[in-house]
């Protein structure tokens, strides 16, 4: 059971602050702050169903789009919900995500999946999927 309504609130709450903390290093091109919410032990499947085995190769793939700012895509994750375990060490987020090319346009759209894990640290992505649902294959 829940200790109470206010612990899960408020733990939704930092996981919610920590997802638009992350939307914002990367609109940034900020590779701390992408990495800030990332936990150690990170594991991926991005839109195209590419595996990412590590925290480290998610960040070297963003650091890549990162150092080409005219050609790379931005890309914003908007929760839709986010619960959290009884035991209040894990939560589900799933939203959808939207990625934009430099112009502005959209390039492709999906939903994805996380799961965060409470460490000494605070709240860490332990795991995400990303699905895309809609794109512009020239583009994505």
């Amino acid at each position: 059971m829940h200790e109470t309504g206010l612990n899960e609130e408020s733990n939704e709450a930092v996981i919610l602050r920590e997802r638009e903390n992350s939307n914002r290093a990367i609109a940034r091109r900020n590779l701390l702050g992408v990495g800030a919410s990332l936990g150690e032990d990170y594991v991926g499947v991005i839109g195209d169903g590419t595996f990412v085995p590590s925290r480290a190769e998610y960040l070297r793939l963003f650091k890549a789009g990162f150092d080409r700012p005219k050609q790379s895509m931005m890309y914003v994750r908007t929760p839709e919900a986010v619960k959290i375990a009884d035991d209040q060490n894990l939560a589900a987020e799933h939203g959808s995500w939207v990625a934009t090319l430099p112009s502005g346009a959209v390039a492709c759209t999906g939903s994805y999946a996380a799961m965060w894990r409470r460490t000494p640290a605070g709240w860490k992505i332990r795991s995400e999927i990303f699905v895309t649902l809609r794109a512009d294959r020239s583009a994505c």
